[in-house]
């Protein structure tokens, strides 16, 4: 990467940057969309245990929950952004709870492809909860 590239590359990055500091809780609402594959992967368990009809009713409900939380959410309603506050902590700790439990059970490759994405999603939303609390 010659000096040029580089000086470039960094101006685009800090004005991203710049534009997430500035208004975290759009990023916020990008990182809840990730909720809903949260949500298929739990129907997906819960299907064996409770019935089908009964599974596909709390998800549509869920669903649409979501989708308003995600709306107000990016409107900037401050209720919300304290409701994703906890969601991200409540997540970010299950994340680590099952990273532990694949590393020690020597889980298969579809189960640690999962755990990679809740990690990965686990560590944007650390970052926004540091943006979104700086000023507290």
């Amino acid at each position: 990467m010659n000096d040029l590239s580089y000086k470039s590359f960094m101006t685009a990055f800090l004005a991203a940057w710049n534009k997430i500091m500035q208004t975290p809780r759009h990023v916020a609402a990008f990182v809840a969309v990730w909720y809903y594959i949260e949500l298929l992967y739990m129907m997906n368990i819960a299907i064996f245990f409770y019935p089908p009809i009964l599974i596909s009713l709390v998800g549509v409900i869920l669903g649409i929950v979501v989708s308003i939380h995600i709306l107000k959410l990016y409107i900037g309603n401050p209720v919300n952004a304290t409701i994703q506050l906890f969601l991200m902590d409540v997540h970010i700790a299950y994340s680590i709870g099952l990273t532990i439990a694949a590393i020690v059970s020597g889980a298969t490759w579809y189960s640690v492809l999962i755990v990679v994405v809740r990690d990965i999603i686990a560590t944007f939303e650390m970052i926004l909860v540091y943006t979104l609390t700086k000023d507290e």
